[in-house]
């Protein structure tokens, strides 16, 4: 699959919540780790969704959100997941951040320059990138 997305993970459904406009899907990365999506009845019909089929969950680098040493706060997100930078370009108006965590799974976020400097990114440094499950699309093979 070609995709313009840096953030694609293939994986297995592992759950389904059905509800009356929207369903949320489980991914199960082949690492164990979770991914969440919320995606209308009409789209998880179409695709044919169930338990057990394999899809690919796509998440734009725009809709990662940072947390950086942050232990005050708990937050509603339901796809968190902590890592190190492992690369960090700056721009002039924003920064491509690169988080891998502990498994091995990779996050590209893209920070605005101002959000790169308050959080103090720089490579090696812990961080949280969290996106919410509306901003999760799912792809499956025809």
């Amino acid at each position: 699959m070609k995709t313009s997305s840096r953030n694609a993970y293939p994986g297995k459904i592992t759950a389904v919540i059905p509800g009356s406009l929207s369903d949320e899907v489980e991914l199960t990365l082949e690492s164990g780790e979770k991914i969440y999506g919320q995606i209308s009845h009409a789209s998880f019909q179409n695709l044919s969704l169930a338990e057990g089929k394999e899809a690919v969950a796509l998440v734009k680098a725009t809709e990662i959100m940072l947390v950086a040493d942050d232990n005050e706060y708990e937050f509603s997100c339901r796809n968190q997941f902590t890592g190190k930078v492992v690369k960090l370009v700056r721009g002039f108006v924003n920064g491509e951040v690169l988080i891998q965590t502990p498994s091995g799974m990779e996050i590209n976020a893209t920070v605005s320059l101002e959000g790169v400097n308050r959080l103090r990114l720089e490579r090696g440094c812990t961080v949280v990138a969290m996106f919410k499950s509306p901003n999760v699309l799912m792809a499956v093979k025809k």
